[in-house]
């Protein structure tokens, strides 16, 4: 009986000796293989940030980023700016003569300086008060 204990107990050993072996190296390859697509992945990234980088930045299509590019931009953003200035003036013309403003800016002027000599109040808060009855008699005009 207990050699026929000491067979099963063998028996098993080589079978689980033989899986285990097995289990360990698909292990090392499935591991292997993560890492070498990892590296592969992030090589291809770091090719496709590089390139995205390139076709961005090379505003001249010369096939590299320089210096010329930087001024492309720069004229570009100058060009931008300079749109930016000229649509404001063109709504704070638009705004000034409204009826509105028409009706506010006069009242917060007196209203500034008649509240210059008082210490409390002061020309803001008297320029507040002022814009205040402006927009009030602007809001109850008969129209």
């Amino acid at each position: 009986m207990k050699n026929k204990t000491t067979e099963i107990i063998d028996a098993s050993f080589e079978v689980i000796s033989s899986t285990s072996s097995s289990v360990s190296s698909s292990i090392n390859e499935a591991g292997h293989a993560a890492l070498e697509t990892g590296k592969t992945m992030s090589h291809n990234a770091g090719k496709m940030m590089s390139t995205t980088a390139e076709l961005i930045g090379d505003l001249n299509g010369d096939g590299k980023v320089d210096i010329e590019d930087a001024k492309i931009a720069l004229a570009k953003a100058k060009q931008v700016a300079s749109s930016v200035v000229d649509e404001s003036a063109k709504l704070g013309k638009e705004v000034m003569q409204s009826e509105l403003v028409k009706d506010v800016a006069p009242y917060a002027a007196i209203g500034a300086a008649i509240a210059v000599p008082i210490p409390i109040i002061g020309p803001a808060i008297g320029a507040a008060l002022g814009a205040g009855l402006g927009l009030y008699k602007n809001a109850t005009k008969k129209k």
